[in-house]
């Protein structure tokens, strides 16, 4: 009689899920098909996500500021206070200010390199900073705000990829979803600094120094589009976003506003001359296909890293 064959199985360490941050990220990428084509996607797309962070951070900070328990956050540094809030708090408080440049400083740096490891140290160092560890003056911020606010970051660039008038389906689609998976690995490693989960493990837990929020390994890695040209180039150079300095600057916070200046970006980016109004009548006209990209080959679920890196690319990158 044969014996019956055992089906191939990948034999995950449960303790390293908790105590090995790589291993954790090497498991989410292959549990979630993370691939190259994930990163080529993040990386070709990363002009029209720089496109929607002036709107993205307005709308967040407007959402946030719609509820006391969320505003509690930015002048008592815990969502778990319960006396009184000012009632006088607006979008463009200093505090808010001050929070508004760390976010865009934060979005900026999904636009970097997701094949270098120090991406994933960063997400998971952001997580670890709303529990109130490893900062000077502690921030103590509840989970359910921190999910809720992930997901509404989600559904606004959701909404305004698939809106945008001048990327084929097939791109939208693969920028949608590399998207999906960044966030929800995100809030992973916001869950893993919350849950009990690996509890029995704590004491092998390495705990990153105090640093200054925006660094990593005494090293700045968060910059929000304000730089110089110079520290723009040294950011690039250290694995920053390729499309720095790129962005467009867009007014007002509605999703609709946000596409329409994707949309005229396109227009001068493809050499279409005229005024904006021009721009936008060729948009409705007759709108121009993006040039076709160089076909990258269906990659395999994702290796190991390599030096603390995934592999990059190996076609069509910009």
């Amino acid at each position: 009689m044969t014996p019956l064959q055992r089906r191939p199985m990948q034999h995950i360490d449960r303790k390293d899920l908790y105590i090995n941050l790589e291993a954790r990220i090497q498991y989410l990428h292959s549990f979630l098909d993370f691939s190259s084509n994930d990163i080529e996607a993040l990386i070709t797309g990363s002009k029209y996500i720089k496109a929607l962070i002036p709107a993205i951070v307005n709308i967040v900070y407007k959402k946030l500021l719609q509820y006391d328990i969320t505003t509690r956050a930015f002048e008592t540094r815990s969502t778990s206070y319960e006396g009184p809030v000012d009632p006088n708090l607006t979008e463009n408080s200093p505090q808010i200010l001050h929070r508004k440049m760390f976010l865009r400083g934060y979005l900026n740096k999904l636009c970097s390199d997701p094949s270098r490891m120090e991406f994933w140290e960063y997400l998971d160092k952001v997580g670890m900073m709303h529990v109130g560890q490893a900062r000077i003056h502690p921030l103590h911020i509840e989970y359910v705000h921190i999910g809720a606010t992930l997901a509404f970051i989600q559904d606004v660039l959701t909404e305004a990829i698939l809106s945008h008038p001048r990327l084929r389906l097939d791109r939208k689609i693969a920028l949608v979803k590399a998207l999906g998976k960044v966030i929800w690995i995100q809030n992973d490693l916001f869950a893993k600094w919350y849950v009990r989960d690996g509890d029995e493990f704590a004491d092998e837990v390495i705990i990153p120094e105090i640093e200054r929020e925006g660094y990593l390994h005494g090293k700045k890695i968060l910059h929000d589009g304000s730089e110089s040209e110079s520290e723009a180039e040294s950011a690039e150079s250290s694995g920053g976003c390729p499309f720095k300095g790129m962005a467009v600057n867009t007014n007002g916070g509605d999703v609709a506003g946000m596409t329409r200046n994707m949309g005229r970006m396109n227009v001068r980016e493809n050499g279409n001359g005229g005024s904006n109004a021009e721009a936008s009548r060729s948009n409705i006209a007759s709108p121009a296909q993006p040039a076709t990209p160089t076909p990258t080959p269906a990659s395999p679920s994702p290796k190991p890293f390599v030096s603390s890196a995934i592999p990059r690319p190996t076609g069509g990158s910009p």
